[in-house]
């Protein structure tokens, strides 16, 4: 069976979120801290498969990083559903097509 999730723009992860799906920012903890979208947790690509545990197994995951050329997003989504997840999205546009979009985001900086 081939490995699948589905590659998604900003409008459908707001429907996501509003169905209670996770979002995880992909990349290393110090962009992260920096800015992130607003209830993004930070789990760096790197480190998905030993931290899938972390994650709730009955709800959608997002996975982004910070833009449509960062491909630690598409590594992640592909390492999550080799590991059994479903419902899993990668958010292709990342942080600057929902700051583009004019969406909230934080730091914890």
């Amino acid at each position: 069976m081939p490995v699948s999730f589905e590659e998604v723009d900003y409008k459908k992860v707001l429907e996501l979120l509003k169905q209670g799906a996770v979002i995880i920012d992909v990349r290393e903890p110090k962009s992260y801290a920096k800015e992130h979208i607003s209830g993004a947790i930070n789990i760096p690509a790197s480190e998905i498969e030993k931290r899938v545990t972390e994650l709730p197994a009955n709800k959608p995951l997002i996975v982004y990083c910070s833009s449509h050329t960062c491909t630690a997003s598409l590594a992640a989504a592909k390492k999550l559903t080799e590991l059994g997840r479903k419902d899993v999205y990668r958010f292709v546009g990342g942080l600057l097509e929902w700051k583009t979009a004019g969406l909230p985001t934080e730091s914890s900086a």
